[in-house]
Formats: structure tokens, C-alpha cells, sequence
């Protein structure tokens, strides 16, 4: 085989494989999606996200967590606005709190930022970052949860 033809069949096989970090072709993430975090102190945490695909792997995300802790005298209810934007398999969530629906409005009550690697339609997983720290994160849905 010629220099000129095995170049020629190592750039098209280059074009027909896909790369490995490419999330699978048809995986619809748009839609109700509810999400949990371990966070390092004894807190619970969690919530609802709802994406709407805005454009070519960018999403708009209307997100409300939920945060309970010992320590503190009220629980935390805060509606956030925010955008997503997919790499491949992995999405980046970044948002601002647009509203402290309950517990007393906080400077040190963080927006809540994700990146996640998205598993499938149904499951994403990585970490809730904020404030500093990195906490393991899940998001999951049920069968009916595409919009």
C-alpha cells in the first residue's frame, strides 16, 4: 500500500469515529430532571431542573434546590436561573439565584454550578460546585421526563 493511500485511510477512518468523549447520538437531555448532592457537612440537598434546548448544545435551565441542614435555623428553598452549555459528553450548569423562596436571603448561600457527565437520558452524574467545594451530584429522571 502506498504512503498516499494509508494516509488517505487513516484520515477517513478519523472522520467515521467518532471520539470517545462525543455523547451518543439521540440523547435528548431537555426536560424535568431531579438532582441530589452529598454535601461534605451534614446537610440534605437537593431539587428540581427543567432544560430547554436554546441552540447547538446550549441550554436554558429554571433550577430550584432544596437544602436542609442541623446546624441552621431555617431550611433553604432558592429558585435559580441558569445556562448550560454540552461538551461532548459532559454539561456545565452555571447559575445566579434569582430568588430565596424560603430561608432568609444569604451571602453565603452560593448559586449552585454543575458539571456532569451525562450517562443517558435518564442519568447524569459528577459534582455540585460551589462556594469552593466540589460534592458528588446525581441527576435523574423518570420515564415520562422528556419535553
Amino acid at each position: 500500500m502506498s504512503i498516499s493511500r494509508a494516509l488517505s485511510a487513516i484520515a477517513l477512518a478519523a472522520i467515521l469515529v467518532p471520539p470517545a468523549s462525543a455523547a451518543e447520538p439521540g440523547i435528548n437531555i431537555a426536560g424535568q430532571w431531579t438532582f441530589t448532592a452529598n454535601l461534605q457537612l451534614n446537610c440534605d440537598f437537593g431539587g428540581t431542573a427543567h432544560l430547554t434546548k436554546t441552540a447547538d448544545n446550549k441550554y436554558k435551565v429554571e433550577l430550584t434546590a432544596q437544602q436542609s441542614c442541623p446546624s441552621l435555623e431555617e431550611d433553604y428553598l432558592v429558585r435559580q436561573d441558569c445556562v448550560a452549555n454540552q461538551f461532548g459528553n459532559q454539561l456545565s450548569v452555571r447559575c445566579t439565584i434569582a430568588e430565596f423562596i424560603n430561608g432568609f436571603e444569604s451571602e453565603f448561600y452560593y448559586p449552585d454550578n454543575f458539571t456532569l457527565t451525562i450517562a443517558s437520558g435518564k442519568r447524569m452524574h459528577g459534582a455540585l460546585v460551589s462556594s469552593g467545594n466540589a460534592n458528588p451530584a446525581e441527576w435523574k429522571r423518570s420515564e415520562g421526563g422528556i419535553s
